[in-house]
């Protein structure tokens, strides 16, 4: 497609926090794009001009005459006071608009009533949040008032008594005024600015309807006009005016590259206006077809004879075309009636030389079945089409599957997939859906072998389905239509709740109602065990059973997870208790749904059982007698100081299932050092790790001798590389792992010193004056174990912290000269210590306690006007350095309260209505007592102790308030009535 023809819409993305890094590059601007399409930056209300009528001269070209000048800028400045800013959020993502915020701009038309008019594509069709400012910085609240089925504009209501300061006056609509030539001025907030006043010139009256793709939102069967004003972001919905000051158009897009913009025609927006104040339904008509303007010089190659055009234009002097068919779309009213090329002649009696016309006559008879004259291939023909009803094929509900969002296909799908109207559209996939890899957008059409055309098939096959924890879904994913896919996917009512929301207009909420669904069943012990594999090599035969695929799934984003599916490999280390060792990379955190794939087949629930807080270490538990008596023989770790044998066997688990055996030469250790993350997250602490070159691809898996011990495992280790996550491979000793399952098995909690150690030679340690006597001791150690520790950072808080300082030198724990890193820690695995150090030239002693930690991690989320607290993890103070207090902000959701009004995630809230909050169960205590859109108000610490108050009106109806806490049953949600 010619790069000239594409727009792009991206309907209100959400803010991003400043201080969040930047995961991949934005994309490049298209060169068309919708004047407003939600810049995904929060409104910034700029003060106004000190005289608008100042601004509106100064635009103007200069040689302009003066009286010319001196009446635009008195109509500018009367217009301007009609004009409004939008701050809009998209409260769910539905029928093509994307859940976020952003601004726009609207305009006064009705100011008795207080509707005013923007773009269906600012308003969007799904729930939505909608405020109003004034050009003298009044804010209002608005809600949707009715949004065209088809094109692009969409009347909103604000109450006129809450504007105390400013009596706008309403912009009269004047379709009838536009003219080529016409000199215009686009008012509006562009990119977002309060307010900017662009000039133009009417240019065509009949541009094709800009295309923002093939998917999407898309207006069709009219015209729209071109100007060249280079209006940009934010000013969709602005008032095109002429020098009267009257509205001849509506802006809606904009090429970038020709400076040119896009005006709506206003002959339906003026009907429809006209309807709302008299009270009366908006009869919205069509025949489920395209149509295009075709001229007479191509009309005549699809079959129109010569008389037929003399006869039109004798007619009508000024009619250079008719209305061809561009799609029908299959399972319409016209579908096997009317065909492309056909030539539309009458309907219902009427000539139909242009879409006005049409519209005309479809709007008054929605649901008649009318005559309509076509040629088709030379051929006059005459067929009966019913009319049918537009608003009727608009979505108007949504099931809240968990956090997924799904509602009925619309006929902008159908338009776009050219499929008839059935079937259920995943808007969101939220945690269920998106597990399974069923990605947005796609289409359901089928559940468990039950055909799905709505939202009622849907729930009708879940009540039916053996188990809702194992569903096989059909659907159809846009731009591959012709070819079906299947996944499974399941449901359960431990993270999220199910609603059906259905639209309630000129109202701030849809009608919701709970849904109830079936549990999932609960797993049995079978009656025949899995049948383990035999492999004739008997290696591959001791160590492959013992291998399972590890499939983690994140529902909530705690302590600044990267992603929210992880896949990875894992090995039994203890059968009778069913412990499977796996890397951190997999198993990020101990808040999430965990599933192992035993002998490549057979899949089994499991939960996080420990997370080592330094190491890229974690333990998972299942239940053995789920295995139904399958014999699995746990893996050997080998001891600590065990020499590596001359040869390792890498035994990798591919992605297919299927095991890959590479013989390796026995590997080198090197220090594992990894730079600090933007973000504080969990990442390895500085280790010794042996790098292996030349691996073969797979998940991961062990490096064991010819006995089949372990002696070491390779994983993924997860880091930070100039703003974007990296995954790089290296081989964890067993001795880690081996630490790691006494300290489980052992129930003590984790002490850490809380430094940042790191290799230095002895030359700098005599540098920094190490006595003779020390570098004696250091002296007669390994060659490859001369070396000292240096203290690079120090956690804040706690005992160790405030005696051991940065530039210290770690000569020995409790008598013991450390020179390794994993000794240093396994030597710190008591309550108290004495740490030998280097400091200033001296060697000093220091009596410490090291801290300890949860083998969990994070046990405990709340969420709170969209937001989502926890009390501050870990890595905050390990590698940040920061002392934590109150509650973290872990996230906040796109278009939730808490965004709006600018409560960025990776702070701290220290205070609530100043009275403070040391941690979760005082925030809740603070924030439950508050009714719905009660100004609370949020003292906020940054990362670097910048202090604010951020101002949140919570709202309950969308983003209520809950906690999902681990407790004695595992995790669980508790829902709280605010």
């Amino acid at each position: 497609m010619p790069i000239s023809s594409v727009v792009s819409v991206p309907p209100s993305p959400a803010a991003s926090p400043p201080a969040s890094p930047a995961p991949a590059a934005p994309p490049i601007a298209p060169p068309i794009s919708p004047s407003g399409a939600l810049s995904g930056v929060s409104l910034s209300v700029l003060s106004l001009l000190p005289a608008l009528a100042l601004a509106a001269v100064l635009l103007f070209a200069p040689g302009a005459h003066a009286a010319g000048e001196e009446r635009w800028a008195r109509t500018v400045s009367r217009a301007a006071d009609s004009v409004v800013s939008l701050k809009i959020s998209q409260l769910r993502d539905f029928d093509a608009a994307v859940q976020g915020i952003g601004n726009a701009t609207g305009f006064v038309v009705d100011a008795e009533r207080g509707i005013i008019l923007t773009n269906r594509h600012v308003v969007g069709a799904g729930p939505v949040r909608l405020s109003a400012t004034f050009q003298n910085q009044e804010r209002v609240d608005a809600v949707p008032l009715y949004r065209d089925p088809v094109h692009d504009f969409a009347f909103i209501r604000y109450d006129p008594a809450e504007l105390r300061y400013l009596d706008p006056n309403a912009l009269a609509l004047r379709p009838d005024k536009v003219a080529t030539g016409m000199d215009i001025r686009v008012i509006g907030s562009d990119g977002g600015e309060q307010l900017s006043i662009l000039p133009g010139t009417i240019a065509r009256l009949d541009r094709e309807a800009p295309s923002y793709g093939r998917y999407g939102y898309n207006d069709f069967n009219t015209f729209y006009f071109q100007a060249a004003s280079g209006t940009s972001g934010g000013s969709s919905g602005s008032p095109v005016i002429d020098i009267d000051g009257d509205v001849v158009a509506l802006n809606a897009a904009a090429n970038t590259r020709t400076a040119s913009s896009f005006f709506l025609p206003l002959d339906r927006v003026a009907r429809a206006l006209d309807a709302l104040r008299r009270e009366t339904p908006i009869d919205r008509g069509g025949f489920q077809t395209l149509f295009e303007l075709r001229p007479f010089r191509q009309l005549t190659r699809l079959g129109l004879d010569a008389a037929e055009e003399a006869r039109l234009r004798a007619a009508d002097a000024d009619v250079r075309g008719l209305l061809a068919v561009q799609q029908v779309i299959p399972g319409g009213v016209a579908d096997g009636l009317l065909d492309a090329g056909d030539i539309l002649l009458d309907v219902a009696g009427e000539t139909i030389t242009g879409f006005v016309a049409l519209e005309r006559v479809l709007d008054r008879n929605v649901g008649q079945t009318l005559p309509v004259e076509l040629i088709r291939l030379g051929k006059r023909l005459s067929l009966e089409v019913e009319v049918a009803d537009l608003h009727a094929l608009s979505p108007t509900r949504f099931l809240e599957l968990g956090n997924a969002v799904l509602h009925g296909m619309s006929l902008q799908d159908a338009r776009a997939m050219n499929r008839p109207q059935r079937g259920v559209v995943i808007a969101d996939p939220g945690y269920f859906f998106d597990r399974a890899g069923v990605p947005d957008g796609a289409v359901v059409v089928e559940l468990d072998g039950h055909r799905v055309d709505d939202l009622d098939d849907l729930l009708t096959a879940m009540r039916a389905a053996e188990d809702v924890g194992r569903m096989r879904v059909r659907y159809i994913v846009p731009g591959r239509e012709l070819n079906p896919e299947l996944a499974q996917f399941g449901i359960d009512g431990r993270w999220f709740r199910h609603r059906l929301c259905e639209r309630v207009d000129d109202a701030r909420f849809w009608r919701c109602r709970a849904v109830e669904l079936p549990e999932p069943t609960a797993e049995g012990v079978p009656v025949a065990g899995p049948r383990v594999p035999v492999f004739d090599d008997p290696l591959l035969a001791r160590v492959a059973p013992a291998m399972v695929k590890v499939d983690f799934h994140i529902p909530y984003p705690v302590d600044n997870v990267y992603a929210r599916h992880f896949a990875g490999v894992g090995i039994v280390v203890d059968a009778e208790r069913g412990l499977v060792a796996v890397d951190r990379n997999t198993v990020p955190v101990g808040l999430g749904d965990a599933e192992l794939t035993f002998f490549g087949s057979f899949p089994v629930q499991a939960e996080v059982a420990f997370l080592h807080p330094q190491h890229n270490i974690a333990l998972l538990a299942y239940e053995p007698a789920a295995l139904g008596g399958a014999d699995v023989e746990p893996l050997a770790l080998a001891a600590a100081g065990t020499a590596l044998p001359d040869e390792l066997v890498i035994m990798g688990l591919r992605a297919d299932g299927t095991f890959r055996r590479t013989r390796l030469d026995a590997p080198s250790l090197s220090t594992l050092a990894l730079p600090e993350p933007g973000l504080p997250r969990f990442q390895q602490a500085p280790i010794d790790v042996y790098r292996i070159a030349d691996v073969p691809p797979s998940l991961g898996g062990p490096l064991v001798d010819e006995e089949g011990t372990v002696h070491a495992l390779y994983m993924s280790f997860a880091h930070e590389e100039e703003r974007e996550i990296r995954q790089s491979e290296w081989a964890m000793p067993a001795a880690v792992l081996r630490e790691s399952l006494a300290l489980f098995r052992s129930g003590e909690r984790y002490r850490s010193l809380g430094l940042t150690l790191a290799y230095r030679p002895l030359a700098d340690a005599r540098r920094l004056g190490l006595p003779e006597e020390w570098l004696a001791r250091y002296d007669a150690l390994a060659p490859d174990a001369r070396r000292v520790l240096y203290v690079r950072r120090t956690a804040p808080g706690g005992n160790v912290g405030e005696r051991v300082e940065a530039g210290d030198v770690l000569l020995a724990i409790d008598g013991t000269l450390v020179s390794d890193l994993f000794e240093a820690e396994r030597l710190a695995q008591r309550e108290k210590l004495a740490l030998t150090v280097l400091r200033g030239g001296r060697v000093q002693e220091i009596a410490v306690e090291p801290g300890g930690s949860d083998a969990l991690g994070t046990e405990r989320v709340v969420s709170w006007a969209g937001a989502l607290f926890q009390e501050p993890h870990d890595e905050i103070a390990r590698l940040k350095g920061v002392a934590t207090q109150g509650v973290y902000v872990a996230d906040t959701l796109e278009g939730s309260p808490a965004m709006w009004d600018e409560l960025w995630r990776n702070r701290f809230v220290v205070a609530v209505d100043g009275e403070p909050v040391t941690d979760l169960d005082a925030f809740l205590e603070r924030v439950g007592a508050k009714a719905q859109d009660e100004i609370t108000r949020l003292s906020v610490v940054s990362m670097s102790g910048r202090r604010e108050i951020v101002a949140v009106q919570p709202e309950y109806h969308f983003w209520p308030t809950f906690e999902v806490r681990h407790g004695e049953n595992g995790w669980r949600r508790l829902n709280r009535l605010n």
